[in-house]
């Protein structure tokens, strides 16, 4: 999959997977818009992408997964969510995680758990 500079995932009543782990990234910084309407959104990314994540939910929520360390020469992707009753996860999948979309939320959980408080 190419990611164009600007994209849109809408999720009105349902679940989305957007997996950019991927994707084809020619701009140095691209926009992904998302809009989570009584519904969630789950953005994965591989680890060392620069992510920032913003925007503003209504009775949702967004939270970030991984450890967030940008490599040098990769691209940036903004991940903007705007909705209502929805949640926004965005997964910075580190690279010897495999499988499923339910097995790597369960494993980057996992070592979510273990780091040093």
């Amino acid at each position: 999959m190419r990611l164009s500079r600007r994209t849109g995932a809408v999720s009105l009543f349902a679940d989305v997977d957007l997996d950019l782990r991927d994707a084809e990234i020619d701009d140095p910084v691209v926009t992904v818009r998302v809009l989570p309407v009584f519904g969630n959104v789950d953005v994965y990314v591989p680890e060392g992408v620069d992510v920032d994540v913003g925007g503003a939910l209504l009775f949702g929520r967004r939270r970030d997964w991984g450890p967030d360390v940008a490599r040098p020469g990769l691209p940036t992707v903004r991940v903007r969510a705007h909705g209502f009753f929805g949640t926004v996860d965005v997964w910075r999948v580190p690279h010897d995680v495999d499988g499923d979309y339910g097995q790597i939320i369960r494993q980057i959980e996992q070592r979510h758990r273990e780091l040093p408080a």
